[in-house]
């Protein structure tokens, strides 16, 4: 049974480690490598009944194959499950968050305009507007609460917000709006 198989496809390694963890299983496995690299592959009716355990449990695990009386190691179960555990990097604003916060503050530009609308867009998404029709306005406390969910410095961040034209803020600085929304996911931010 091959591991891509199995149930639990995020577990498949512990099928693999559970397999070799055992002596027994860890030395027939190496004794199939070792001869089936010497071109004389193990034949699977040649061994003890303990063997024959410890070969079907490898079997399951994916780590080795009998075919025509011969057992062959599978070195394709590694390579899978190395593959299983690659994910595609996160393009999206989050791969500045850590954790769910921003712990360091992009270099780039662009990259700083991006993660300022996400800001924005996360912090006034839920904001009600004052009246049916009209924008949604958070007062200094409120834009400065939901932006500590983000950041340790929420001030700075607001300040950023405002200084980039994302935010805006009347005159006593007590109400704040989004005045740009949220580029689309993939949008260039420059």
């Amino acid at each position: 049974m091959n591991p891509g198989k199995t149930a639990s496809g995020e577990n498949r390694w512990r099928l693999v480690a559970a397999a070799l963890a055992d002596p027994r299983r860890l030395h027939l496995y190496a004794r199939a490598v070792l001869a089936a690299d010497d071109g004389a592959p193990l034949d699977p009716a040649g061994l003890t009944s303990a063997e024959a355990k410890s070969l079907a449990v490898l079997q399951q695990a994916g780590l080795l194959d009998v075919r025509e009386n011969r057992v062959a190691p599978s070195p394709a179960v590694f390579r899978d499950l190395l593959a299983a555990g690659v994910r595609p990097p996160d393009s999206s604003a989050r791969r500045f968050l850590v954790s769910g916060r921003v712990e360091t503050y992009p270099r780039k530009r662009a990259d700083r305009l991006e993660l300022l609308h996400f800001l924005a867009g996360e912090v006034f998404e839920h904001a009600r507007p004052p009246e049916p029709g009209l924008r949604p306005v958070l007062t200094e406390k409120e834009l400065t609460t939901r932006l500590a969910k983000f950041t340790a410095d929420p001030a700075s961040i607001r300040r950023y917000l405002v200084d980039e034209g994302i935010v805006a803020r009347d005159a006593s600085g007590t109400q704040y709006w989004l005045t740009r929304p949220r580029p689309a996911e993939g949008m260039e931010f420059a």
